[in-house]
């Protein structure tokens, strides 16, 4: 399904569905926490449409944003589920001893 057509499905279920991130700045957000991205997915969990939700996001390759349980990002849909905090410390300096 090419974007356009999966937009169009997505928007007739809108008119009929107002899903539970309706109105959520923090769906669209630029940046948001691991915190936030748990709330995100724990929201979509009881979404009735997430599945167009994916096919649209998967068709338009959104470069920022929350659909349908991912975190969608420059490089693509990033997996779900729990991360771990970024500590700053990359994994090179966590091999040098002190």
């Amino acid at each position: 399904m090419n974007a356009e057509d999966a937009w169009e499905t997505l928007n007739a279920a809108l008119d009929e569905y107002s899903p539970p991130c309706q109105d959520r700045a923090l769906f669209t957000a630029d940046s948001i926490t691991v915190r936030e991205q748990a709330l995100c997915e724990s929201i979509c969990g009881r979404c009735q449409i997430t599945n167009l939700c994916d096919a649209y996001a998967t068709a338009s390759k959104p470069n920022t944003g929350f659909w349908a349980g991912h975190r969608w990002t420059q490089q693509g849909k990033q997996p779900s589920g729990p991360r771990k905090p970024n500590t700053g410390r990359r994994k090179q300096d966590a091999a040098v001893p002190p």
